[in-house]
């Protein structure tokens, strides 16, 4: 499916463009890759052009309480995509997961979890909108909760240029995080357990091997954070522990790496929701007629790619 966007007189576009994209698929306990087909969106600001100057994209991975379909996507509802369309930044997400595939082996189809499929699925949206869109090569990378991995994997993929990352609540560690402590009933631990086919206990219980796990958890990933990294997280969290995030932004740090973290005194799992709308933010606040309202992790997330956007 390919979903052509309509232009105005002046080749702005007008609606979300909805497309899938192939991606290889290594088949769980087994040595077999097939082909699936993943869905993705990308929303283009009114700014946006087919034959002026390129449009910087945005690629923001959301979290395991949405997906991306046919029909919708949850980060065409969030505030910061709003934020970003406004100040003339496109906004593409995947669902990292094939829905075909989610179906045949039992993985619930929110929870993609940052794994190989999911960089793969990332990839190729990223290829096809390249090839089908007047896009800046370069983007930046952003996440939300179980996007944290997924974006997080993704930059360390080096598989696309990535000028700086960005991140709220951050799930970083499939063992800590996904393994111990899984959101959801344990959905995204049974989904670690098939995609990356561990073993079994004698009681059916998924053992956590991290020598199956590689470099894609990256807490435990020996490579040096590629590019700038702004991660926003509350102290008071309830489902994805904060103290992961301090101790990977300072191990970015230690490594060279421009890295800040907001860490919010209250906010729980939701930072953006933390704290009374900014009277004056340094981007345009207002989306097709409506006034956003334009909380501190939303702002220190648009200022930090704006920062970055030379």
């Amino acid at each position: 499916m390919k979903t052509v966007p309509t232009f105005d007189c002046k080749g702005n576009a007008m609606e979300t463009i909805r497309f899938e994209v192939p991606v290889r698929c290594k088949i769980p306990f087994s040595e077999e890759v097939r082909v699936y087909q993943d869905f993705g969106m990308l929303m283009l600001p009114d700014t946006y052009s087919e034959n002026g100057v390129a449009t910087r994209l945005v690629i923001s991975c959301h979290g395991a309480g949405g997906s991306v379909d046919t029909d919708d996507a949850q980060v065409e509802h969030q505030i910061l995509t709003a934020y970003l369309l406004a100040n003339g930044y496109a906004v593409m997400d995947v669902n990292g997961l094939p829905l075909a595939f989610s179906r045949e082996f039992g993985v619930d189809i929110r929870n993609n979890i940052g794994s190989p499929i999911c960089t793969d699925c990332y990839v190729e949206a990223y290829r096809y909108c390249m090839e089908h869109f007047n896009l800046k090569p370069e983007v930046f990378v952003h996440g939300g909760s179980m996007g944290g991995i997924s974006s997080t994997n993704l930059v360390l993929s080096e598989r696309i240029p990535v000028i700086a990352q960005s991140a709220l609540c951050p799930v970083l560690d499939t063992y800590n995080h996904i393994f111990l402590h899984p959101w959801s009933g344990g959905l995204p631990k049974t989904a670690l357990g098939i995609l990356y086919s561990l073993d079994r206990d004698e009681n059916g219980e998924w053992i956590y091997d991290e020598a199956r796990i590689g470099d894609r958890n990256p807490i435990a990933s020996q490579k040096k954070h590629p590019c700038p990294v702004f991660f926003c997280h509350c102290a008071n969290d309830p489902t994805v522990d904060h103290h992961v995030t301090i101790d990977y932004i300072q191990r970015a740090k230690a490594q060279g790496v421009e890295a800040e973290l907001l860490l919010l005194p209250e906010g729980g799992h939701e930072p953006q929701l933390y704290g009374d709308p900014i009277a004056q933010p340094q981007g345009i606040d207002v989306f097709h007629g409506e006034k956003q309202e334009i909380t501190i992790a939303n702002e220190a997330v648009f200022r930090w790619i704006a920062g970055h956007d030379q």
